[in-house]
Formats: structure tokens, sequence, C-alpha cells
């Protein structure tokens, strides 16, 4: 609906002016009016109304005057005059302000409705022909933005005319995906705009990548901030950045460098499905894909089989747990495509299958189908998650096959998890919450099992390994102290003595001799 002020200083010909002609039919509203031309100026400046009709003859300001102060600020609407006379100065006047038409009084009806359908049919030409000039704006800019990416040239008056020319770039890359929710709420273009200015990045899609350009020092810096709260603040499960990946190409001071900025952007977006749980950001600053091989070892795939089918044969949940993680950096140190890791991940999961349903008739209906395994791991978004997967579908194995009792072989578990993790500061206490037994049960069936108490017998494993480490001769007493999960060396030295019969000095003095 477009506006209009009516300024007249009769207040009979403001009202009649208002009844003359139906204004809402014709698509207009009456938004104020002003009885002489202070009133008038005032009112238009703060309404900025589409229409003025005016009077010529006005108090403190005349009619005339109004038009071409309105004019000189800015005022780019229409003007209808209306006088109690013809003049050809106005006359004159009207059309060198550019007024839509000069009506004598008595106004004519049929000529003012005319004259405002007039008005009504430009603006709405106007603003028809200023959309698809936006708009043609738009995609030639996003013409550019996608050259910027893919390295066509363009040239820099370009960039200057389209608002693109900054002394700083990046480019983002995001993804979103839905994992297990049923719907996604939010992409980061929806997001971004909550802390950024608009005209501070550009959003395209190139290569089906969905892709944001950083314009500007302060953009950059203003994502980087966003960055890092949410990497020192975890992301909750139900926040709209669940379902987000991100990743981040390097900066570039100067447009020919977008395309690396891309580039980088894009490499780093592929590695995506490497990430571990939780990690929505990529960068290139991430160490471990600075390891990225292509070199296989062909014993390796078998070799992992083995590891799991023995940890099975054992009956032994840590240590499946370790041959799984032992996959996992594996795949992700040497498979640089997410097709090539689900290939590798299927195979060692088809095997286990083949193998373990041959040799334990019991785990028949435990597996899914050969298809279904196929189907399942090709749909997934994370290796970590076939890892899981298979983790869980290892420990239905485990159950059916030993059908174990609470407590059973609980102890050799233990055990394991000790020799895994004796350099952290683990307590009988501890251990008995974590697999569900009193503690002081535990501590009875932990010695009546081993021989010796929970205490000494994690001395004696961190002794151990303290020994391996002054035999290597790389690290100090107090360096050794520490690794082996002692904080307080003279400690440390005391424990030593009691298990090795002599001091850490004096074991590393007679590696010396030897």
């Amino acid at each position: 609906m477009e506006t209009v002020l009516i300024v007249d200083d009769e207040e009979n010909i403001r009202e009649g002016i208002k009844l003359i002609i139906d204004w809402e039919e014709l698509g207009f509203e009456i938004i104020g009016d002003a009885s002489n031309g202070e009133e008038a100026l005032s009112a238009a400046e703060k309404m900025n109304p589409s229409l003025i009709v005016i009077d010529m003859q006005m108090p403190k300001v005349h009619g005339i005057d109004v038009i071409k102060q309105l004019r000189n600020r800015g005022y780019n609407g229409y003007f209808i005059i209306l006088s109690g006379f013809s003049n050809f100065y106005y006359a004159k006047e009207a059309i060198v302000n550019n007024v839509a038409n000069y009506i004598t009084k008595p106004i004519d009806e049929d000529e003012l409705l005319a004259t405002v359908k007039r008005i009504k049919a430009d603006i709405d030409k106007s603003r028809n022909e200023g959309s698809r000039l936006v708009e043609i704006k738009s995609k030639a800019r996003s013409v550019i933005v996608r050259d910027l990416l893919l390295g066509v040239p363009v040239t820099e008056e370009n960039l200057i005319s389209m608002d693109l020319l900054y002394p700083r770039y990046q480019v983002i890359i995001h993804e979103t995906y839905n994992s297990g929710k049923e719907t996604v709420g939010y992409r980061l273009s929806d997001l971004i705009s909550v802390f950024l200015d608009e005209k501070s990045y550009e959003i395209t899609t190139v290569e089906r990548n969905e892709c944001i350009l950083l314009k500007g020092r302060t953009a950059i810096s203003r994502f980087e901030d966003f960055i890092s709260h949410y990497q020192k603040s975890p992301i909750e499960s139900d926040s709209p950045l669940d379902n987000i990946f991100i990743a981040i190409g390097n900066e570039c001071e100067h447009f020919l460098d977008i395309v690396s900025s891309y580039e980088r952007a894009k490499w780093l977006a592929k590695r995506r499905f490497f990430c571990d749980e939780g990690e929505h950001f990529i960068r290139k600053e991430n160490k471990d894909l600075q390891s990225v091989s292509d070199s296989k070892d062909n014993k390796a795939q078998k070799d992992f089989f083995e590891n799991v089918m023995n940890a099975i044969a054992c009956g032994n949940r840590n240590m499946v747990v370790n041959a799984l993680d032992e996959i996992y950096e594996y795949v992700k140190k040497h498979e640089a495509e997410s097709t090539d890791a689900c290939l590798f991940m299927t195979e060692i999961m088809l095997s286990l299958k083949e193998k373990l349903t041959r040799q334990y008739s019991v785990l028949s209906d435990v597996f899914d189908t050969n298809a279904g395994i196929i189907e399942f791991i090709e749909s997934r978004f994370y290796l970590y998650e076939i890892i899981q997967y298979i983790s869980d579908t290892m420990d239905i194995v485990m159950n059916k096959i030993y059908c174990r009792q609470d407590g059973e072989n609980v102890i050799e578990d233990i055990i394991f998890y000790i020799d895994r993790f004796y350099a952290q500061p683990l307590t009988l206490e501890e251990l008995a919450l974590q697999f569900g037994y009193n503690s002081g049960y535990l501590g009875r069936l932990f010695a009546k099992t081993t021989g010796c108490g929970f205490t000494y017998y994690l001395n004696e494993c961190r002794i151990k390994k303290a020994k391996e480490l002054l035999l290597e001769g790389r690290h100090k007493v107090y360096e050794v102290s520490q690794l082996v999960g002692y904080s307080d060396v003279d400690y440390f030295g005391r424990k030593f003595r009691k298990h090795a019969g002599l001091t850490p000095a004096e074991f590393k003095k007679m590696r010396d001799k030897c």
C-alpha cells in the first residue's frame, strides 16, 4: 500500500480531498495531513509518503518552496499541486521539480482520479524494474563469486562495482546432514546473519559445495570468535549446530588467491567422514590431517581381522575395543576417500561375519544380511559410527558365545584395563564403580585371582613399564616417574626400590654398564 500526505491550509478542503476519491481502492493510504508549509516539511521528513497533495498558497512556507526544499533534501516521491488559479511561474516550477500534475480548484474528480492512477502505475513500474535490476545484479554477483572460487579471471573493476574487493578473504564450506533425527532445522547460512553483517559475506553453491565467502578482516575475525566459542563449549545434541559440519579454508590477502582457500576448504570437507565424534569444525591446523598417506599395508586388513578374532576367542571386551581403536587410527591415516574407508570396513565386517557364523552356530541370527551390512556402512556420515556399529555387534557376539554371568572373567578385563591405563590415577573404588561391583568384594576377588592386592599389582605394572623406559635411556628419572603415573618422584623411588630391589638411578647405571 502506497501512502499519501495531504497539505492545505483549509480543513474542509483537506477533508474533501480525503473523500473525493476512493484512495484505498487505488492502492493508497492517507497517513496524515498538514495545514501549513512548516508542518508539511516536518511531516514529509518523518513519514516519507509516496505522494504529497499540496496547495500552493500556504502559510509560513509557500507550497513551491516546500517542494523545492524536499527535493533538495532527497525526497523522491510524487507531488500533485493544487491552486486556486492558473499561474505560468507555478507551472514552470512544477515541471522543474518533477510534479506529477498541476490541478486548479475546484478539484476535478476525474482529473484527480486519472492522475492518481497514473502515479500508482508509475510507482509499480519503477518498483518492478528496480526489483529486476536488483535480481540481475544479484545473479551477476553470484556468477562473479563462483568465478572467484573456481579461479576464473575476474577484473578488479567488476569486483569494485559489485562490492567484492576487500583486503582479506576466507572460504567456508558447510554441510547439513540428518543423522538419526527426524528433521534438520538449520543451515549455517541461516545462522550466520546473527553474528555477521549481510554485506560482509557471500553465499553460493559451487560443485555441489555450499560455500560462504567471508569478506574483510572484521567478518573473518567474528567468524573465528564464533568457531572458538563452540570449540571451548561442546555443542549440545539439540543445538542448531549439531547437524552442521564446517570446513574452513585458509585466509588470503588477494582476490586471485580465493581459489586456493576454496580448494583447501573442499579438501578438508572431504575429510569430514574421518572426524571424531563431536567434531564439527575442521581446518588446516588439524595436525592429524597432515599425515594422511596413500601408502597402504596389504597385510593390515588381515592383521586387524585376526586381532578382533583373537580378542573374541579370549572373551576379552577390552581387547576388542583396542583392536577396533587400531583400525580406526589406521583408516584415518591411510584412506584419503570415505568410499575407500567404507570398503575397507565392509570387508572386515563381512569377514568377521563369515568366520564367526561358521565357527559358532549360535550366532546365525546376530548379523544382518550382506546387503544390509553394506548399505548400513555406506550410509554412515562418520567413520566412528561404523566402528561403533562393529563394536556393538561384537558385544552381542561375545554375549552369545560366552553367556557370561555377573563377575565371570571380570578380573581379566580389569587386568587388561590396568595394563592399558596404568599411567592414570586408578583406584579400586573407581574401577569397582566402572565395572559395576562393590569395591570390597572386587578387592577380595582380585586378590584371590591374582595372588596379590590391587594396589600391589598396579605398582608392579607401573614399575615394569618404568624399567622399559629407563632401559630406553631417552628419559630422565623424574620424567619416567610422571609417564608411568607417579607425580611424586620420591614416592616413585621408594616404590621402584621395593619392587625392583634398587633405586631408579641404580637401575639406570646398571643399564649403562651393560
